[in-house]
């Protein structure tokens, strides 16, 4: 039988280098920005947006002695949204922290998997923030925001008729224009009142880069985790690569337009990706820690958000 370590490999070192690079991650702003700004909760059955719904009736002009209108109106409800839990579990053996330790181990074990067991609880984050929530233990993404359809917050679009967000459709099937930007962009603004990101992919991002190629600027924020903004008609324009899309060549790419003024994470305090050491298993040599978080995003104006979902920036 060959020996399977020749002279050289048995008496020299492989150099480790002392950083782990991760190759599985995608690009996850928003996500990021939500957190940021994210309002933190001490605890509740669930987290209630109240919401006026009808003007007020008894507006009226009057003279002298008319009879003025008193009948109430019945002009607020709320969306309720429940909390959603997330956990990643961290698993190491007493075999493998004894042949990490000291000297030897380059890399903590056990710290590299933590950051990995963070960057993985972010990563399903940012995949279920554009989701639909169809299993009902996610939490309630933009696929229910960004819906003329669906039920949000407890509340059916057939009962609230302003309860919807707007889904313009382009002029000619899958070409993205510098109008049809405006134009889906203008049907979410109200005076002032404007969205505040676009988000999108890497090649609906590039098409949107050719079309006004010399015109916009390019900036990076702390509430993007660094991540480079393009502006376009003073709107941030970011990639995530969890938005809906599978690039070129299909007409089925999503250009988000986003106002985040009533667009809120909701986080608990207590559960804020907090580490949990679990207590020595009785029949295992194991170490393990769990990170957790109780969450949930809301959105208080549904009509104040827009999306395209038929971009093909081959086109």
């Amino acid at each position: 039988m060959a020996l399977s370590i020749g002279q050289l490999a048995a008496i020299t070192k492989s150099h480790i280098v002392p950083k782990a690079v991760e190759q599985i991650f995608s690009s996850n702003p928003l996500f990021y920005r939500m957190r940021e700004k994210g309002i933190k909760y001490d605890g509740s059955l669930s987290i209630k947006q109240p919401l006026i719904h009808t003007a007020t009736g008894s507006v009226t002009a009057y003279s002298g002695y008319d009879i003025l209108p008193t009948a109430p109106t019945d002009q607020i409800t709320a969306a309720e949204f429940s909390w959603r839990q997330y956990a990643a579990t961290v698993t190491i053996s007493g075999e493998e922290e004894l042949k990490n330790s000291g000297k030897e181990g380059i890399l903590n074990l056990l710290d590299l998997k933590k950051d990995i067991a963070a960057l993985s609880l972010e990563d399903q984050l940012g995949t279920d923030l554009q989701g639909a929530n169809t299993g009902g233990k996610s939490i309630d993404g933009l696929g229910l925001v960004l819906s003329t359809t669906s039920t949000y917050g407890g509340i059916a679009t057939a009962d609230m008729a302003s309860w919807k967000a707007k889904v313009p459709t382009l002029g000619t099937a899958g070409t993205m224009t510098k109008y049809e930007f405006q134009k889906a962009m203008g049907q979410c603004t109200v005076g002032n009142d404007k969205p505040s990101i676009a988000i999108t992919r890497q090649s609906v991002y590039d098409k949107l880069w050719s079309l006004w190629e010399g015109q916009q600027r390019f900036e990076s924020t702390k509430a993007d985790a660094g991540f480079t903004t393009m502006k376009i008609n003073g709107l941030d324009v970011v990639v995530d690569s969890h938005v809906s899309g599978t690039d070129g060549g299909t007409q089925d790419n999503y250009l988000q337009f986003l106002n985040e003024r009533y667009l809120h994470m909701f986080i608990h305090k207590d559960y804020n990706f907090t580490t949990v050491a679990i207590p020595p298993q009785r029949d295992q040599d194991i170490k393990m820690v769990r990170w957790l978080v109780a969450l949930n995003l809301a959105c208080s104006r549904r009509n104040m958000h827009a999306v395209i979902k038929t971009i093909d920036p081959a086109l």
